[in-house]
């Protein structure tokens, strides 16, 4: 016999995964019958084969191609990705609405609490990845390098013209600082790491999409763009030493200086070594409680636990700008700075 779920559609987003503790009880206790659930396409798929992840969107490009790979080393596996602003991402699996989730923060201890309290869920946790907050401007820019100590200032209201700026080449007119969106993860990484927690100011823009944003400052001169490291790495360059020529890619130093190589693009190296200032950890968080899942197996795919190969880590290394967690090895490389 079979049963078939169905799941609520929760604040315009459907809910991938909800209340999988009752469906794992309809399957256990040697029962035959056999669960299945209702995906955000409307298929029917088993349970068990089923991985529904909400991903922060800020790691789209680099996600559509782990769940591509997983598809093909896992045939059963029914693979439902949702892709949305961090806190929208976070504020389902707090639901429990979905029990995976990718983000660019752990959860605190009052948020793992209510789960437990709440679901009598327990939250694992373990780091994926290390990306860099890049910055972007128009291709007519002057000005490519910038201190975190500038950016600082940006985020909070004290600059607020190129002229400000130690190395605006002359470069004139109001700093324009576009985000992809007002829930965005880089949103909340100016406010806690560069504004003590308080919301940036100054002439700020909320785009909808990462694509959008790249095309408003590819139109828009004076402008600042702020993403992921993954939206702009230019997916024809197999060694991933390039990066779109539709914006440049601005320079960052962790301190002022008037020497141009005291300032660093967001490669991976540079992210390892810490010669980029603005990095951060990517994080998964399961709330499954299944020891045996497709989605548990998605899990270990991404972190190698207990031992997947480290293809996950492999695919991060090779088709994305991201700097996977795994322990990688560095050659010497000539890289054209522009």
């Amino acid at each position: 016999m079979q049963r078939v779920i169905r799941l609520a559609n929760k604040t315009g987003i459907v809910a991938a995964v909800a209340l999988l503790g009752l469906l794992m009880a309809a399957c256990g206790g040697g029962s035959t019958e056999k669960t299945f659930c209702v995906d955000s396409k409307g298929n029917t798929v088993p349970v068990d084969d089923y991985v529904c992840v909400a991903v922060d969107e800020t790691f789209r490009p680099v996600f559509e191609v782990l769940f591509a790979d997983f598809r093909d080393r896992n045939a059963k596996a029914f693979v439902d990705p949702l892709y949305m602003p961090e806190d929208s991402a976070i504020s389902l699996l707090l639901r429990d609405s979905v029990r995976t989730v990718v983000a660019t923060r752990q959860l605190t201890t009052k948020e793992k609490d209510y789960l437990v309290g709440k679901f009598n869920l327990l939250a694992k946790e373990a780091v994926v990845a290390y990306d860099a907050i890049t910055l972007i401007t128009n291709n007519a820019s002057l000005d490519t390098l910038i201190s975190k100590d500038e950016i600082q200032q940006i985020m909070q209201g004290k600059i607020t013209d190129w002229q400000q700026l130690r190395h605006a080449n002359g470069q004139k007119g109001k700093i324009e600082i576009v985000f992809d969106n007002n829930g965005s993860s880089t949103v909340r990484y100016m406010k806690d790491s560069l504004c003590a927690g308080q919301p940036p100011k100054g002439n700020l823009r909320a785009a909808t999409t990462n694509e959008e944003l790249i095309t408003y400052v590819s139109k828009k001169p004076n402008t600042i763009g702020v993403l992921g490291v993954d939206w702009v790495g230019n997916k024809n360059d197999s060694t991933r030493l390039s990066f779109l020529s539709d914006v440049k890619i601005m320079r960052v130093g962790t301190k002022d200086s008037d020497d141009a190589d005291d300032y660093y693009q967001p490669f991976q190296l540079y992210i390892a070594s810490g010669s980029y200032p603005l990095t951060r950890g990517l994080f998964i968080t399961s709330t499954d409680p299944r020891t045996r899942s497709m989605q548990r197996n998605f899990f270990f795919y991404l972190t190698d636990e207990p031992n997947h190969n480290n293809m996950g880590q492999i695919m991060i290394l090779r088709f994305s700008q991201l700097l996977p967690y795994m322990a990688v090895q560095s050659h010497n490389v000539v890289i054209k700075r522009y």
